[in-house]
């Protein structure tokens, strides 16, 4: 009677190692000729997860000796693979599709097989089933790390296109917005609601465009770029913006700040913060109110405090109000964005916003900025 010798399958993957990565590297070759890459790039992390796979069926065999739920937990364990996620994040940068990876570890399946059947013994199923659940884990991580990769690297392209975009309808503006200044020196008092329209409007737009570019710079997680800066001259500047929009609703602005207050922050993030809290003061306080900024530094800190004549907030958690989206009031110009990159920039800093109701009178939006340097958006 022919007796058909047990496989240790772990041994034969072993000794069999070098002639199975071999047989999978040729198949893998003939399949992509038309990507003309070098053995080193076609091989890439594959050895190391075959090398993994191994380690986790070698921790599982001696767990085993044990008991079953040993084994099980061993394996669990050690069947993670790092390399196959480093494998398909190469595999998009080379130029594979999804499909053409999945295949390479179904290659890497079979050529397992015909060592199993060029050895001529038989492999207990639960030895099979454990290979196999290895290699389909391999397989997951290599596609879960190969879409992570790609839909990041898609965003980031979007995100490039839109702040080019951005940036060159900004340019335009500029030289625009300076244009209807110097005609409004001379303009003739018949001509002022038209260049006072057209100002606002180029003003709004610019403002909206600033808006993409920092949400944008948010979302990129960049790193927040803190520089000395005189904080008063940034505030100034911030309310010189605003003042054509508030004389239109004879609003006054008013600042309570040292002449000169020093302090590290990111410029661009810090001026979209204050822009945004008081262009949303002006735009929601009630004609002939009065906007207070007051701005100092306690203890190393910046805080920054805009109090606006709106009347008081609506009944709800205020803490809403900085969700993207999320409109205040009657007036829904505007995509609702403002306080979502207020908030995003000053929690950028390592710093952290507030609301307080004034009722029936506005609210006080306050910023606070920590000293030292600033984690990573």
């Amino acid at each position: 009677m022919h007796v058909i010798k047990p496989i240790d399958l772990p041994g034969l993957l072993q000794a069999q190692r070098q002639e199975i990565l071999e047989r999978w590297l040729r198949r893998i070759s003939r399949e992509h000729e038309d990507k003309e890459l070098s053995r080193a790039e076609l091989r890439d992390h594959l050895p190391d997860f075959f090398d993994q796979v191994l380690a986790a069926l070698r921790a599982s065999q001696a767990a085993n000796a044990a008991n079953a739920a040993n084994a099980a937990n061993a394996e669990a364990q050690t069947s993670r693979a790092p390399a196959s996620a480093a494998h398909g994040t190469q595999r998009l940068r080379v130029g594979f599709d999804l499909v053409e990876v999945v295949r390479e570890y179904e290659t890497l399946t079979e050529c397992i097989i015909d060592e199993i059947e060029a050895k001529g013994g038989a492999v207990s199923t639960d030895a099979f089933r454990r290979v196999q659940r290895l290699l389909n884990a391999g397989r997951a991580e290599a596609i879960a790390a190969y879409i992570e990769r790609r839909d990041a690297e898609a965003a980031q392209a979007q995100a490039r296109h839109i702040a080019f975009i951005a940036h060159e309808l900004r340019n335009s503006l500029a030289p625009a917005l300076m244009a209807l200044s110097a005609l409004r020196r001379n303009a003739r008092p018949e001509d002022e609601w038209a260049l006072s329209t057209a100002t606002r409007n180029l003003s709004a737009l610019r403002d909206l465009i600033d808006q993409v570019l920092v949400h944008d710079r948010l979302q990129d997680r960049v790193q927040v770029v803190r520089e000395p800066l005189d904080i008063r001259a940034l505030i100034d500047q911030v309310v010189r913006d605003a003042t054509l929009a508030a004389e239109q609703r004879r609003i006054s602005i008013v600042v309570q700040s040292p002449a000169e207050l020093l302090f590290s922050a990111d410029s661009r993030l810090l001026r979209s913060a204050i822009g945004n809290l008081l262009g949303n003061a002006v735009k929601f306080s009630h004609e002939g109110a009065t906007i207070t900024v007051r701005a100092q530094i306690r203890r190393g800190s910046l805080t920054v405090e805009i109090e606006d004549g709106c009347g008081g907030l609506p009944e709800g958690n205020t803490q809403d109000l900085f969700k993207p989206f999320l409109q205040r009031g009657e007036d829904r110009s505007g995509f609702g964005l403002g306080l979502a990159i207020v908030k995003q920039g000053i929690e950028a800093h390592g710093g952290n916003v507030s609301v307080r109701n004034l009722p029936a009178i506005g609210c006080v939006f306050s910023l606070e900025i920590p000293p030292g340097s600033s984690p990573t958006s």
